[in-house]
């Protein structure tokens, strides 16, 4: 291994020993070829075995290295221990199989999929462990063979091999074990695996030593693998076995490439709240009115609204709407997505859901609504209204709702994931895991809304825009993908679900959609507000079919 300017080498003494031997700087090739094309080579006529147990040998092995000019001895023989199976029949013979089984239980949606592991008691650790599932291939075994038989008697499903890699190394510094990477795709609609996969107690396939330390079956989500694995070392005390580690880091860094922050830009700026009460600066204030009245959209940072409160609410969210047989969680009649509509600090949740993602969402849902009141006043404020609680006061009754939405993952071939639509009431605070999509019509095109990193998305509805004689845009947007017309979404953003919280902040119920003096809103005339919203909306049901848009929003599109 090479470290800095120095490779460190072993060699034997007389005693057995191994003492450091540092070769001098000059020494030092950064090209692993040597001068002989066939050098280091292993001598493996010279392997003395030191030990050996049922499944182990201990060898110290020979290898030739190519001559140093600078060492005088001339010496080019090192040493090197490593371990070997006893069971290894030739050199280059293929060990075990790692199998990653993936169970599958909504093909048209895979941030469902679950990644199969196993945990048992590894003595050479002293504690326990988290792995994927793995085992010997017996003698003249096929390797796809060997994964089938041993998932089965680890894990209890029938599982479908999709792929075999060639042979990799576990630890080559170490032993020269080998293993194919298996990967199995588990069909949960076949009886037996859905009988299996409620099963607790240990398998019928495990005997022996596995059955002694405990082996079991554990499912941990696609979505959130690194998350899950992280959570499972903080609460049990478990160890990662090296390859899981590696394999939750890859789907993190995928996901990664998907989710970039971007730039704010003249279009779409990006401004700090400063404060979360009292009476705003006036310059904060006309940086707010200034952005909604241009693209109706303005990136905010907000003190209530820190970095971590963000991510346990997207994490809470997603763990919401993947709950089975809930409710709550509705599928929506046309987009392809679902979604639970939560009303109020005291809003209820249909379902096995853990309190700490209930207390989560609430705690969000209180900042969001310190954070809507100082908005309120900078819109006012930068109106030049006499009176910055004006628009407060028309607000503090709380009628507001927080929206949860999972976007399913699509491919070219995609259209909007959320049609066209402008909001219906004052304001809208959008979170989002930073999966691209949403796009807002401005200037006559449609363009890409910016995600940054710890800010959340603000935009006016229509009650808004028409109290402020349209001075404030009540923008259009959608979530989109490749195949919208006019998008700029790339295929990567719709490839992975999409997560986002919505609040929506309206006005009082028995409020008028028309303040004194005003003209009548077209549509809505002699409506409160909560008349406005059924008409918008088209009810309540899941099933609904409301106004995406008011005859002069829709005259933008062209």
């Amino acid at each position: 291994m090479l470290v800095v300017n120095r490779r460190l080498l072993l060699t034997t003494l007389s005693t057995g020993l191994r003492t450091p031997h540092l070769l001098p700087r000059s020494g030092i090739r950064f090209n692993s070829m040597s001068s002989s094309s066939d050098l280091p080579r292993v001598d493996f006529s010279q392997t003395e075995t030191v030990g050996s147990t049922r499944w182990m040998r201990l060898e110290t092995l020979s290898y030739h290295v190519a001559p140093d000019p600078n060492d005088a001895s001339g010496d080019t023989l090192r040493k090197w221990d490593r371990a070997v199976r006893t069971t290894k029949k030739s050199e280059d013979a293929v060990d075990a199989v790692v199998i990653l089984a993936i169970l599958r239980y909504d093909l048209s949606d895979p941030s469902k999929d679950e990644i199969v592991c196993v945990k048992q008691f590894r003595p050479p650790v002293n504690g326990y462990t988290i792995e994927l599932p793995a085992g010997l291939i017996d003698p003249n075994e096929d390797p796809a063979a060997a994964a089938e038989r041993e998932f089965k008697e680890e894990t209890g499903y029938i599982g479908k091999v999709l792929s075999v890699s060639p042979p990799s190394y576990l630890s080559p510094g170490l032993t020269n074990e080998s293993a194919c990477m298996v990967k199995m795709e588990v069909d949960m609609t076949l009886e037996h695996n859905a009988k299996n996969h409620e099963r607790t107690e240990s398998h019928d396939g495990l005997e022996g030593c596995e059955k002694d330390r405990g082996l079991e079956k554990l499912l941990l989500p696609k979505v959130g693998f690194l998350n899950a694995l992280h959570d499972l070392q903080k609460k049990d005390g478990v160890k990662i076995f090296a390859a899981l580690y590696s394999l939750a880091l890859c789907l993190k860094v995928c996901k990664d490439t998907i989710i970039t922050s971007q730039h704010p830009s003249k279009m779409f700026p990006l401004v700090n709240l400063e404060t979360s009460v009292g009476v705003p600066p006036m310059e904060v204030a006309q940086k707010i009115t200034t952005a909604l009245k241009g693209s109706g959209f303005l990136i905010l940072t907000a003190p209530e609204l820190t970095s971590q409160l963000q991510k346990r609410a997207i994490r809470a969210a997603s763990k919401i709407l993947d709950t089975k047989q809930s409710s709550t969680v509705i599928s929506h009649p046309t987009d392809p997505k679902i979604y639970a509509m939560l009303h109020g600090l005291d809003f209820n949740v249909d379902g096995d859901v853990s309190q700490d993602y209930i207390q989560d969402l609430k705690d969000w849902y209180g900042a969001l609504r310190s954070t809507k009141d100082v908005l309120l006043r900078c819109i006012a404020i930068g109106l030049g209204m006499n009176e910055p609680d004006f628009f407060v006061n028309l607000h503090n009754e709380h009628n507001d709702s927080l929206r949860l939405l999972k976007y399913h993952p699509g491919d070219e071939n995609t259209g909007n994931r959320c049609k066209e639509h402008s909001d219906y009431g004052t304001l809208t605070l959008l979170l989002t895991d930073g999966v691209g999509g949403l796009e807002a019509f401005v200037d006559g095109k449609w363009r890409s809304v910016p995600y940054i990193k710890d800010a959340v998305v603000v935009n006016i509805g229509s009650i808004l825009s028409h109290w402020t004689r349209h001075e404030l845009s009540a923008t259009l947007h959608r979530v989109a993908a490749p195949a919208s017309v006019g998008s700029n979404t790339l295929k990567k953003a719709v490839s992975v679900p999409r997560i986002s919280l919505a609040y929506f902040a309206d006005p009082n119920r028995d409020v008028s959609t028309t303040l004194q003096g005003q003209e009548e809103l077209v549509g809505a005339s002699d409506m409160n507000i909560s008349e406005y919203i059924q008409w918008r909306s088209g009810g309540s049901g899941s099933d609904r079919d409301g106004v995406a848009f008011t005859s002069g929003e829709k005259d933008r599109l062209g």
